[in-house]
């Protein structure tokens, strides 16, 4: 109602220099008053309907404001006047991606770029194009460019940024300290690093040491991440540790992720040995990417297989070549909430990591688990993130842990 009263009152003042008018909208638009600009410049159409800049500008706002639809509409109507405008050939293949048609924006962008120079929103949008299609290599060559034509565009520098994470060589410490009631304390350290060795091929190697009371354990191994044409991942990882008897003994991991414009969806298989016991985990998983905002989810079922004579304290007495089955949840929710800085909250049912999986962990503990986490992305391609969790358990235990990790990336 008043969105209305307000587009009846722009549209009832009397007609002013339509070139003052434009000045005004577009500063308005650049101030983040999307709505007044957007009802200026469509005062502006109104008195001229030939007039392209302002249904150019009508069409940012949409997308800005997150009526892709709309913003479509706009900008392929601009190109069916003016097939060779290259602002509306950018602005259509933003509203495409945004809608998750990654391939039709990236046959626009390349189709328009040899008449479009040296233009930072071209290759940003390039960029974001090719990440969308799982070419790594070629969007962080194009934030490049776009990052040397616009060194001060928040949006270049997040998107050269969040590609250099994905595509560099990385070197990750990451630590924490976990008291668990009522009296034990655990420690540990991971040195984890990840190598690319093809456009879309990284070799990853960890080492995991983690004391626990009187027990000291090290985790180690390695694996490889490709990066499927199309806008999907495939995971693999092994590790071991023979004669650990908290961390496991051996961990094979097998995960695939596919890529559909703001959504990821795919799943994964693990099995990990403890001494005595067997756990194989099958794990949907899925996530919500909207820039600002990211929604991870998992369910995982799990089946835990005990050797005979195996005592098993939570189950109440031995068992003899037994075997369970158990349920997780986990929910994450991340605000980016600056260019820099993101919190999050987690809640998971069950287990609420494989990581750094225990042998008390394992069945069925009826665990409640609540975190909350912050990070820091520097200019430097550096990430600190710290975290607190508490976790209650259905024998009245609980723990609590506070993890920080550090991240270096080297494009």
């Amino acid at each position: 109602m008043l969105a209305s009263f307000l587009t009846v009152l722009v549209l009832t003042v009397p007609p002013q220099d339509p070139s003052m008018e434009r000045t005004r909208a577009e500063q308005l638009a650049r101030a983040g008053r999307n709505v007044a600009a957007h009802q200026l410049f469509e005062q502006l159409v109104h008195q001229d309907p030939a007039d392209t800049e302002s249904r150019l500008w009508i069409a940012r706002l949409d997308l800005r404001m997150g009526q892709t639809d709309d913003a479509e509409r706009g900008f392929r109507s601009v190109l069916r006047e003016h097939p060779s405008d290259v602002d509306a050939a950018i602005g259509l293949a933003g509203a495409l991606l945004r809608q998750g048609n990654a391939a039709e924006a990236l046959t626009i962008l390349v189709g328009v770029e040899p008449a479009a120079g040296d233009n930072a929103d071209l290759f940003s949008t390039l960029g974001r194009a090719y990440r969308r299609t799982g070419d790594d290599r070629r969007a962080l060559e194009y934030f490049t460019r776009a990052r040397a034509l616009a060194p001060d565009d928040p949006d270049v520098a997040y998107g050269y940024e969040a590609v250099a994470h994905s595509y560099g060589h990385s070197l990750l410490f990451e630590g924490f300290g976990q008291h668990d009631s009522p009296d034990v304390h655990t420690s540990s350290g991971t040195l984890a690093t990840s190598i690319r060795v093809a456009p879309r091929v990284h070799l990853d190697g960890s080492i995991r040491l983690q004391r626990r009371g009187e027990a000291s354990d090290t985790l180690g191994g390695g694996g490889l991440l490709w990066r499927v044409p199309g806008a999907s991942l495939l995971a693999i990882q092994a590790l071991a540790g023979p004669g650990n008897t908290v961390l496991a003994t051996s961990d094979v991991a097998a995960q695939f992720l596919s890529y559909r414009g703001v959504y990821e969806f795919g799943g994964g298989v693990r099995r990990v040995a403890f001494t005595g016991v067997d756990m194989l985990a099958l794990s949907p998983v899925f996530a919500w990417d909207a820039q600002r905002t990211r929604l991870d989810a998992r369910y995982t079922y799990s089946r835990d297989h005990f050797a005979a004579n195996y005592a098993y304290a939570r189950r109440g007495s031995a068992s003899t070549s037994d075997s369970a089955s158990d349920h997780s949840v986990f929910l994450r929710e991340t605000w980016r909430c600056a260019r820099r800085t993101s919190l999050n909250v987690v809640y998971a049912y069950g287990i609420e990591s494989f990581e750094d999986l225990t042998v008390d962990r394992i069945g069925s503990l009826g665990a409640n688990t609540v975190a909350v986490g912050g990070g820091f992305a520097a200019p430097s391609l550096t990430r600190i993130t710290a975290t607190w969790e508490h976790q209650w358990r259905s024998n009245a235990s609980s723990i609590d842990r506070v993890t920080v990790s550090i991240a270096q990336i080297f494009p």
